[in-house]
């Protein structure tokens, strides 16, 4: 095992580079998917620049695996995105490290039947102990069985597992510092489900810990029935992706009309041809009413392991003169959101 990890994942540090809007920007008298990125960049400064606007993150694929965890947490300590949603490998990845373990830089033509038999995990041409991943499953299983053994929402109990770690460069614990609730709209397809399968199970005959997905629902669409604005940031698509946008849909529920998110910024490979929602359009999103009919919109088909450090870089270096973004906080009473306000 120790031949394939040996080489640790270095999550990419844009503050090292305070050219990147500089750079960024210039991509605007470029073709292409530049000028589709200097677009994005564009419609997130304008975003970031509306006092009322309401950000949410969607996070797809394996993103903490693929060296991005550092470049969340700083959207998220400088509040450039208030609410993340999330697919459940990333943050059981996050929690992961958090733990203290790490991936390892690996080769996508490994032979992975020799992998199989080191106990070693393959995400692409990353690296992961295989023993690691048990050892964070029955640590997430132990916390749950600590718990009070009720129904709680999947930003509800995230919360909690993130009260059990203590790390300054973990997404989970920058959140929970800075009252960002994060969803997780599919947490059982992930190592925290498996982890949450296994308490289940031995929790057999007496009170279980029970994530309510409904109550998912009904808790992030207070968020958009509260908010003056949104507007969207989508890593990739799936299903935190298709979460964020039926929210508008989601407001019939309400009785509430509301419109469509003000802004949509997707940095995705997904093609719309196919009828996918990771690669549908803003602009189809509007005819469902799930974007602004004269929301500001721009799409860059890239590999957001590629478009997220130049994205993020610029806004965070831009040279502007403008104050910091205020912080949204966001009141919780169990499954109600009795105050959202901003300061």
């Amino acid at each position: 095992m120790a031949k394939y990890l040996d080489k640790p994942i270095e999550h990419v540090d844009i503050s090292r580079g305070k050219e990147l809007y500089n750079l960024t920007s210039s991509f605007s008298s470029a073709s292409f998917q530049a000028r589709n990125l200097s677009c994005c960049l564009d419609v997130y400064r304008r975003m970031l620049a509306d006092d009322e606007a309401v950000i949410f993150l969607g996070l797809s694929a394996a993103l903490v695996a693929g060296g991005m965890r550092k470049i969340i947490v700083h959207l998220i300590r400088n509040h450039l995105v208030d609410v993340v949603v999330s697919t459940g490998a990333n943050l059981y990845h996050d929690f992961f490290e958090a733990l203290g373990y790490r991936h390892y830089i690996g080769h996508p033509l490994a032979n992975d039947s020799h992998l199989h038999q080191a106990k070693v995990d393959r995400i692409y041409d990353t690296y992961v102990s295989d023993a690691e991943l048990g050892q964070t499953e029955a640590r997430i299983a132990e916390i749950a069985s600590h718990l009070e053994q009720r129904v709680y929402s999947s930003r509800e109990f995230i919360e909690l597992l993130a009260d059990e770690i203590d790390d300054p460069a973990s997404i989970l614990c920058t959140a929970r510092r800075e009252g960002v609730p994060i969803f997780c709209p599919a947490l059982c397809d992930s190592g925290i489900g498996i982890a949450l399968t296994h308490h289940y199970v031995r929790s057999s005959g007496g009170p279980r810990l029970i994530i309510d997905q409904i109550r998912d629902n009904f808790e992030i669409l207070q968020v958009k029935r509260d908010a003056a604005r949104t507007g969207v940031l989508y890593l990739g698509g799936g299903v935190p992706k298709n979460y964020v946008q039926q929210l508008t849909p989601m407001l019939d529920a309400f009785d509430v009309e509301g419109e469509g998110h003000r802004y949509f910024i997707q940095l995705t490979t997904d093609d719309p041809k196919y009828g996918g929602l990771s690669g549908c359009t803003a602009d189809e999103a509007r005819s469902w009413g799930k974007v602004a009919g004269n929301g500001l919109a721009a799409t860059a088909y890239v590999d957001a392991t590629i478009g997220l450090p130049l994205l993020a870089g610029a806004v965070l270096s831009d040279g502007s003169d403008k104050p910091a973004r205020a912080k949204r906080i966001f009141c919780w009473k169990r499954d109600k959101l009795e105050e959202l306000k901003i300061e």
